[in-house]
C-alpha cells in the first residue's frame, strides 16, 4: 500500500519525465524529536514552547473552555491505578479516568533517587548518529574514498528522485539549501545530493561561514524547480557521456528546443534507460574531474533563454553526502576495535576538499540495580592507573596515596572519589548484578533540566574550572523544547539548540589541538616543529572560524530507536484506525486503499503492534544524549585534515566527555529513574484509557463497516483526536495537537496543566453494545458563526487515500458533518424572517453553495493558470502578468461570484483574453439568460436522489460540491412540505435562491456555444458566463474604454443592471445614493461582520452582550421602516466624515447659555466636527460606523430590542456597549448633533442616564423627519447635500460636498436658513430648508 504525497516540484508544474520517479517511501530521514509525520501533524499545532511553559505556568482564567473547567475539582491518582486497570483489562474503568481532571503521582516503589548508592552507571557506549559531509570546490569530493583503488567501491546514482527533500535539521550547508538541492543517489551508505551553491559562497569561504546553520533558520523546499532540475540532468548526462567506459550518449547537449515543454530528457539521452547507474571507482573519478572542467564552459555557451533567471551563471554543483539513523557504534573501548576504525576512516573519505563536517555523537547512559558491590584493591587501581588524584582538574589537584584514603568516608559511608591523569573517576567499587537484571528507564526531569543549560558557574571544588577557557562559540542563549512522555507531564524528554556550557572547556582544549594558526609569520609559539611545521606554509593573516563548535543537543530514551527509527515509522503515530473509520466513505481507488487498512488494523491494531515491540526482554533503556557537533575543515592544521585524526583527536574525545565527572556529576539530578518494571510498560498504562477505548470503538464498527455501513462524522474525529493523544503520549511533540478541536474539548488543558488527558462533559462513554464514545452534533465545536465544524482527520485522510480522488468524497464528508452542525446549533437570529424549517433548508443550502464556490474558484485557477503559461498570448507577457495578479485577488476575495470586493472587475480582468475585451464584461457567447430562480431548479434537477438529469453547467461534473448538492437535497427535504411534491420542489428552490442572494451569487460559469456542426457542449468553462439578474442589452453602451479602467466599469454596469447586485455604501458617491438607498439589498458594510467584537459576556448573564445586541439589530432590519432608513443613511452620511465625529471643549456653550432645552438641543446641533483630540484609534474603517451608527440608533428606539429590555429594568447600558461604541464617538450626544434624539439636561455631554438627560423623537418627528430624507432622495441633483445639512449643518454639509464628489448649491449657500415652523408636539428640532436663489451661474460638482 502506497501513501500519497502531496509534494510539488516547484514553480514550474510540467513532467519532466512520466514514469521516471523513485518510489518516496525509500526516503529515510534523521531521527528528529521536533518532527511528526505528515499524516498527523496538525494543521493548526500547538506551539512546543507553550508545553513547557505549561509545566510552570497556572492556566487560571487563561483561553478557558467553558464555565465547567476551572470548576472541575482536581483528584490525584497514582500510577499503580493505572498499572491495575491495563492488567486487569479494565476497560470501563479506564474510560472514567478521560472524565476526570487528573494529576499524576508516581508510587515509590517505580523509580529511584538519582543519587540512590543501588545504582551502577556506565557511559562508555558510543554511537554515530548522523553525519553531514560538504565539499568545498565544483565535483563530487564529498563522495570519492581515500584510496587510489578499490574493486569493492560503488556508487548508486538514481535520477527520478527529483521530488526529494533534503531533511536534515542539523549541521551546516554554508548556503541556504531552498530551491538547491538535489537528490542522486547512494553509496558508501550514505545519501548523495548535488547541491548547487551559489558561486560566491563558494570562492569566499567568509561568507560561507556566515551562512546559517540548518536549525537557525526556517529554509524552504529545498528541491530543484523543474526547469533547474532539467538543466542539472542535462549537464550530468553530458559529462557521463564523455566516459569512453560508459555507454552513455547525448545527441542534443541543450535538448532538441529552447521550450522545455517540447521535448523531454529521455528523447535525448539513453540516461534514463536503467532505473538506476552504478559506478566504479574510477568511473567516479572521471565524473567528477569532468564536471570540475567542464561546469564553467558549459553554462558559457548554454542557450540565454537557459540563463533568464540568472540561477544558471550563479549557481555551480558541489557534493553533499549524508548519513542518518544508521546507530552506528563508535569510539570502542577495545584498543584493537579502535584501531580497526581509525583506518576505516582515514579510508572513507579523502578529505582535503571537505569544507564542512556535521556528525551527531551520542552517548548511551545506563543505570542498574545491583546486588552488592566488590572493593577495587589499591593494587588492581595502582596497576591499571600511573598516576592518581584528587580532584579532576589539574590547576590544583594532588596526588594521592591510596592507604591514606580509603574507600569510603567513615562517616557518610559515600564513595571518595579518585581521579586518573585525564580527570576521569576511577571507580572503588564494582557493581554485582544478577544475570537477569535490567536496566532502569532513564528520562529527563523537564522542570529541572533548563537550569543545567544556563551559564556555567561552578559550585564546588571538584567542578571548578578556569573560566578563561570558555569561548564565545560555546556559549549561546538557550532554547530548550520539552516533550513529556507517557502523559507524565514533567518527564521526559529534550531538544536544545546549543549543548551543556559544562563542555565549553573540553571543546576548547581540542580547538587549540587541531586549529591551524593565524598569526603573523615572524611569531614565534611554544608549538614544537612536528606539530606547526605544515602549517607555516599556508599561515591565515585574519582570524580563522572555529574550526569546532557545537550547534545543538537533545536528550531521549533509547527505546525511541527501536520503536521509531524516524518520525514516520512510529506505529501509534500514522491514525491508522482514523484512516480505516474514514475510509468508508471512499469510492473507486480509494476502496482498495480502505481494505487494505481495515486489514492492517484487523491483524493489529497500532498500539498492539507497539505493546509487541517493547514485550522483548532486551529491550533498550538507556538515555541517549546527542551533541551535534561541526567542523570547518579550513581551519584544521594540514596534518589534521584526515579520517585518522578527525576520529582520533576529534570523534573519540568528544564521545568519551559524558563519562567525565564534571558533565555527569551535573546530569545526574536532573534525570528521572524508573524501574525496568515500570519502564517502557509505563506507556502501557497510562495511555490504556485512550487504548481501550479505540479498541472498543474499532471492535463496535469494523462488523458495521464489513457490512456497508458508514460511521458518522463525529465518531471519526473523535477517533482521530484519541490517537492524537496517543501519539502526544508517545513523543511529546506539540504539532499532533489539534487545536480549533481539541482545546474545547479540554484536552489542551489537561495535557499542559496535568499530563493526563481529560474530556469535557460534552463526551459521553458508554459500555458495550452502544457507541463507545458520542457527543451531541450542538456540543460540537465550531469555527465561525456559520458553523463550519472543527476537525482533525483530514490529513489523515488525504495522506492515506490520496487528494485527488478521495477530495471530492472528503468534501461530502465535511458536508454531512457540516449540515449535521448547522441545523443542530442554528443561531437564534439567523434568517429570522422565514419559519424554522425553512431557516434550516437555508441554512444546508449555504454549505452546498459554499463548496460550489470553492469549485468555481479551483475551475477558473486551473484554466486561468494555464492559459497565462503561454506567454505568446493575444496580449503577451504583460497581460498574462496583469491576469495572475487578478486572479490572485479574485481568488481570495469574500464573494467571487458577485460583485463586492470587486470580485466581477477582478473576474474579468483574469478570465479576458484580451485585455480590450474587459468593457464587454464576462464572455457569454452562448447569450443564455437566466435567473437565479433557474440556477436553483437546474441545481435540485441534477442532484435528487431518483432520476437526476445529467450533470452539466453550471454544475461541475468531477468538482467536490456535485456530491455535496446530494447530500444537502437529502437533508433539505427532512424540512420540505411532505404532502405535496410540487410544493416541496418549490421549497428546495426558494431555499437555494435566499442562499445564493445571501452569498452573493451573480454570475456563474457556463458551457461554451455551440459548434460549426451544431455540436452541443454541456461542460462549464472558464470563459462562458451566464448573470443571473436581469438582463442588460450592453450593446446600447457606447463608450471608448481604457485598458486601465474597463473592467471596472463593466462591473459597475452590471452591479446597476442587476436587481439582485450587491452594492458597498463605501464605494459608491453620496451623489449616486439615491440609486441604491431603496434596493431591497443592504449594503455589502451593513453586517455584524463589519463590527469587531472581541465582547465574549454570555447572553445569559445579567447584561447582553454586544454581540446579542448586533445580531438581534441586523436580523430584525427593514428597510421598509421609516426609522430603519433614517437610520442607515445616518450611518452611511457619518461614515463620510469620520474622523470628524467629535467636538472640542472650547467650543461647548457655557451653561447659563443654555436655559431651556431647545436651547440646549441647538448649541449642541451647532458643535463644529472635528476629529477627535487624544487621537484615539479606531474612528477611521468606514465599514464599522456603517453597521454601528444604525445599530446603536435602532437597539435605543425599538423597546423589544435586548438593549431596551435591559434598560427599562437597571436604568443603564450594559458597560461592553458603552465603551464599545464610546470609543468611537457613538452614543446619545452624536444622535442629537444628527437631530435624531432631544437634549434635555447637561449631563447628556457624557451621554447621562437613558431616556431622563436626552428623549427619543415622536413618532410623528419621526415620520417627518422620513418625508424630507424621502424628498431629498428624489432629488437626485441636490438631495444627497441636503441630507448633508439636515445631519450636519451648512458647514459640514459643504466640506464634504467638496470632498465626496456631491453637487453644493453655490452660490446660494446663503440662502440656507433655518426652518422656524416648529414641528407638532414637543419637537426642537432646528430643521432647515434651502431657498435656492436664482442666479445665472450653474451648479458645480465640487
Amino acid at each position: 500500500m502506497s501513501h500519497h504525497s502531496n509534494d510539488s516540484s516547484g514553480e514550474d508544474e510540467f513532467d519532466i519525465d512520466e514514469g521516471f520517479l523513485s518510489n518516496l517511501d525509500e526516503e529515510t530521514s534523521p531521527f528528529n524529536l521536533d518532527e511528526a509525520p505528515s499524516g498527523i501533524e496538525s494543521e493548526d499545532p500547538l506551539q512546543q514552547r507553550e508545553v513547557f511553559d505549561g509545566i510552570f505556568l497556572a492556566r487560571e482564567g487563561q483561553d478557558n473552555d467553558g464555565p465547567t473547567w476551572e470548576q472541575t475539582p482536581i483528584c490525584n491518582m497514582p500510577l499503580s491505578a493505572f498499572e491495575r486497570a491495563f492488567r486487569r483489562k479494565d476497560k470501563a474503568g479506564a474510560a472514567s479516568f478521560l472524565l476526570r481532571r487528573t494529576n499524576l503521582r508516581i508510587d515509590p516503589q517505580f523509580t529511584y533517587a538519582p543519587d540512590d548508592g543501588r545504582l551502577l552507571w556506565d557511559a562508555s557506549k558510543h554511537f554515530l548518529d548522523f553525519i553531514l559531509v560538504v565539499s568545498g570546490a565544483i565535483g563530487l569530493d564529498a563522495f570519492l574514498p581515500n584510496t587510489i583503488s578499490d574493486h569493492t567501491f560503488t556508487v548508486t546514482l538514481d535520477f527520478r528522485l527529483q521530488t526529494r527533500q533534503f531533511r536534515p535539521k542539523f549541521g551546516k550547508l554554508g548556503f541556504d539549501p531552498t530551491g538547491s538541492m538535489m537528490a542522486i543517489g547512494n553509496g558508501g551508505a550514505c545519501e548523495l545530493w548535488l547541491g548547487f551553491c551559489p558561486l560566491t559562497n563558494i570562492e569566499d569561504v567568509s561568507a560561507a561561514d556566515e551562512a546559517p546553520l540548518l536549525n537557525e533558520k526556517k529554509h524552504g523546499d529545498t528541491r530543484l524547480s523543474a526547469r533547474h532540475f532539467r538543466m542539472a540532468t542535462m549537464f550530468i548526462a553530458y559529462a557521463l557521456a564523455k566516459i569512453p567506459t560508459l555507454s552513455f550518449h547525448l545527441m542534443h547537449t541543450y535538448g532538441t528546443d529552447e521550450d522545455f515543454s517540447l521535448w523531454k530528457i529521455k528523447d535525448v539521452t539513453n540516461l534514463y534507460a536503467t532505473p538506476t547507474i552504478t559506478l566504479r571507482l574510477d568511473d567516479l573519478k572521471s565524473l567528477h574531474r569532468i564536471m570540475a572542467i567542464e561546469w564553467n564552459l558549459w553554462v558559457q555557451e548554454a542557450p540565454l533563454s537557459w540563463k533568464v533567471d540568472g540561477w544558471l551563471q550563479l549557481h555551480a554543483p558541489i557534493s553533499v553526502a549524508c548519513r542518518y539513523g544508521q546507530n552506528q557504534p563508535i569510539a570502542s573501548s577495545n584498543p584493537g576495535a579502535h584501531h580497526v576504525e581509525e583506518r576505516n576512516w582515514q579510508a572513507e573519505r579523502e578529505y582535503s576538499n571537505i569544507r564542512y563536517l556535521s556528525m551527531a555523537i551520542a552517548t548511551d547512559l545506563t543505570c542498574k540495580p545491583v546486588r552488592s558491590w566488590r572493593e577495587v584493591s589499591n593494587e588492581e587501581i595502582l596497576e591499571a592507573h600511573n598516576a592518581i588524584y584528587d580532584s579532576p582538574d589539574p590547576s590544583f589537584r594532588q596526588p594521592v596515596n591510596l592507604d591514606d584514603v580509603p574507600a569510603r568516608d567513615p562517616q557518610t559511608q559515600k564513595e571518595n572519589n579518585i581521579y586518573d591523569e585525564e580527570g576521569r573517576r576511577i571507580p572503588r567499587f564494582h557493581g554485582i548484578c544478577s544475570n537477569n537484571t535490567k536496566p532502569c528507564g532513564v528520562l529527563i526531569n523537564l522542570e529541572t533540566i533548563t537550569e543545567l543549560f544556563s551559564t556555567f558557574i561552578p559550585t564546588d571544588e571538584d567542578g571548578a574550572l578556569d573560566p578563561n577557557v570558555i569561548s564565545d562559540e560555546d556559549i549561546r542563549a538557550p532554547m530548550v523544547n520539552v516533550y513529556p512522555q507517557a502523559f507524565l507531564r514533567k518527564y521526559g524528554h529534550i531538544q536544545c539548540n546549543t549543548i551543556l556550557p559544562h563542555f565549553a572547556p573540553f571543546l576548547s582544549n581540542i580547538r587549540n589541538t587541531i586549529s591551524r594558526s593565524s598569526m603573523n609569520r615572524n611569531a614565534v609559539d611554544d608549538q614544537t616543529v612536528n606539530d606547526g611545521a605544515d602549517d607555516f606554509d599556508d599561515l591565515h593573516t585574519g582570524p580563522l572560524p572555529p574550526a569546532l563548535f557545537a550547534s545543538g543537543s537533545q536528550f531521549y530514551n533509547e527505546i525511541s530507536h527501536r520503536i521509531r527509527p524516524s518520525a514516520d515509522l512510529h506505529d501509534v503515530q500514522q491514525g491508522r484506525i482514523t484512516s480505516a473509520l474514514s475510509g468508508a466513505y471512499a469510492h473507486g481507488h480509494g476502496q482498495s486503499t480502505h481494505r487494505a487498512v481495515m486489514r492492517e488494523c484487523r491483524i493489529n491494531l497500532p498500539h498492539q503492534r507497539y505493546d509487541n515491540k517493547i514485550k522483548v526482554n532486551d529491550v533498550p533503556r538507556a538515555l541517549r544524549l546527542e551533541n551535534i557537533y561541526i567542523f570547518q575543515l579550513d581551519s584544521l592544521k594540514r596534518h589534521k585534515r584526515n579520517g585518522a585524526s578527525i576520529y582520533r583527536d576529534m570523534v573519540v574525545p568528544l564521545a568519551s566527555y559524558w563519562s567525565h565527572p564534571t558533565i555527569f556529576q551535573a546530569l545526574r539530578p536532573h534525570l528521572f529513574i524508573l524501574t525496568s518494571d515500570a519502564f517502557p510498560q509505563i506507556y502501557q498504562w497510562t495511555t490504556y484509557p485512550i487504548t481501550s477505548l479505540l479498541e472498543r470503538i474499532w471492535d463496535h464498527f469494523r462488523p458495521l463497516m464489513d457490512k456497508g455501513d458508514k460511521p458518522t462524522p463525529e465518531v471519526i474525529e473523535l477517533c482521530s483526536v484519541l490517537e492524537r493523544a496517543l501519539a502526544y503520549a508517545h513523543t511529546g511533540n506539540a504539532k499532533v495537537i489539534a487545536t480549533s478541536l481539541m482545546r474545547p474539548l479540554w484536552l489542551v488543558h489537561s495535557l499542559l496543566e496535568h499530563g493526563l488527558p481529560t474530556f469535557s462533559p460534552s463526551v459521553r462513554f458508554a459500555p458495550a453494545p452502544t457507541i463507545p464514545v458520542a457527543i451531541s452534533p450542538a456540543d460540537w465545536p465550531t469555527l465561525t458563526n456559520m458553523k463550519i465544524p472543527a476537525i482533525a482527520s483530514k490529513r489523515s485522510q488525504i495522506l492515506t487515500y490520496g487528494n485527488d480522488h478521495f477530495e471530492p468524497l472528503s468534501q461530502a464528508y465535511k458536508a454531512a458533518f457540516h449540515i449535521r452542525l448547522s441545523v443542530n446549533q442554528l443561531s437564534s437570529n439567523t434568517f429570522l424572517a422565514y419559519p424554522s424549517a425553512f431557516r434550516h433548508a437555508i441554512i444546508i443550502a449555504l454549505v452546498a453553495l459554499q463548496a460550489y464556490i470553492a469549485d468555481v474558484k479551483t475551475l477558473v485557477t486551473k484554466a486561468v493558470t494555464a492559459a497565462c503559461s503561454n506567454v505568446e498570448a493575444e496580449d503577451g507577457e504583460l497581460h498574462a502578468r496583469e491576469r495572475r495578479k487578478a486572479l490572485r485577488k479574485w481568488s481570495t476575495s469574500t464573494h467571487p461570484l458577485g460583485y463586492a470586493e470587486k470580485g466581477y472587475e477582478l473576474l474579468v480582468s483574469c478570465v479576458c483574453s484580451k485585455s480590450t475585451d474587459h468593457h464587454e464584461g464576462l464572455p457569454n457567447p452562448t447569450n443564455t439568460k437566466l435567473s437565479i430562480h433557474d440556477f436553483a431548479r437546474l441545481i435540485c434537477n441534477m442532484s435528487r436522489e431518483t432520476n437526476p438529469t445529467s450533470i452539466a453547467a453550471p454544475l461541475i461534473s468531477n468538482g467536490c460540491s456535485t456530491p455535496v448538492f446530494r447530500v444537502a437535497l437529502i437533508n433539505m427535504r427532512k424540512y420540505a412540505p411532505p404532502n405535496s411534491p410540487a410544493h416541496a420542489d418549490k421549497f428546495l428552490h426558494d431555499a437555494f435562491v435566499v442562499a445564493a442572494n445571501h452569498l452573493h451569487i451573480n454570475n456563474i460559469p457556463w458551457h461554451r456555444a455551440a459548434g460549426p456542426r451544431g455540436r452541443r457542449f454541456r461542460k462549464p468553462v472558464f470563459d462562458s458566463w451566464v448573470n443571473l439578474g436581469k438582463a442588460v442589452d450592453l450593446q446600447a453602451i457606447k463608450r471608448n474604454h481604457t485598458q486601465g479602467n474597463a473592467a471596472a466599469e463593466a462591473s459597475e454596469r452590471a452591479q446597476a443592471a442587476d436587481s439582485r447586485a450587491a452594492w458597498s455604501a463605501d464605494s459608491i458617491t453620496l451623489q449616486s445614493l439615491p440609486d441604491y438607498i431603496l434596493r431591497s439589498r443592504l449594503p455589502d458594510e451593513f453586517s455584524i461582520d463589519s463590527i469587531d467584537l472581541v465582547d465574549t459576556a454570555s447572553s445569559d448573564g445579567p447584561e447582553p452582550s454586544s454581540r446579542k445586541i448586533y445580531e438581534w439589530v441586523f436580523s430584525h432590519f427593514d428597510i421598509n421602516k421609516p426609522l430603519h432608513q433614517i437610520a442607515l443613511v445616518a450611518g452611511i452620511y457619518i461614515s463620510r466624515i469620520i474622523p470628524d465625529i467629535f467636538w472640542d471643549n472650547t467650543d461647548k456653550p457655557r451653561p447659563h447659555a443654555v436655559a431651556d432645552t431647545i436651547t440646549l438641543t441647538r448649541a449642541i446641533r451647532a458643535l463644529p466636527w472635528k476629529p477627535n483630540a487624544s487621537s484615539r484609534k479606531g474612528c477611521k474603517l468606514p465599514q464599522q460606523f456603517i453597521a454601528m451608527v444604525p445599530a446603536y440608533i435602532l437597539a435605543v428606539y425599538d423597546d423589544k430590542s435586548p438593549l431596551r429590555i435591559h434598560s427599562d429594568k437597571r436604568k443603564n447600558f450594559p458597560k461592553p456597549w458603552n465603551a464599545k461604541n464610546s470609543a468611537k464617538g457613538i452614543g446619545p450626544l452624536l444622535l442629537v448633533r444628527l437631530g435624531l434624539l432631544r437634549a434635555v439636561a447637561g449631563r447628556v455631554w457624557k451621554g447621562g442616564p437613558p431616556f431622563e438627560d436626552w428623549k427619543l423623537l415622536s413618532t410623528e418627528a419621526i415620520t417627518a423627519k422620513h418625508q424630507e430624507i424621502t424628498a431629498c432622495l428624489a432629488d437626485r441633483q441636490y438631495g444627497p447635500f441636503r441630507l448633508a445639512v439636515m445631519f450636519f449643518g451648512v458647514d459640514k454639509a459643504v466640506s464634504l460636498g467638496r470632498t465626496s464628489q456631491t453637487y453644493t448649491i453655490n452660490p446660494a449657500i446663503a440662502s440656507i436658513k433655518p426652518n422656524k415652523r416648529m414641528l407638532k408636539d414637543d419637537s426642537e428640532s432646528d430643521e432647515v430648508e434651502i431657498v435656492e436663489v436664482k442666479t445665472l451661474k450653474r451648479a458645480r460638482l465640487t
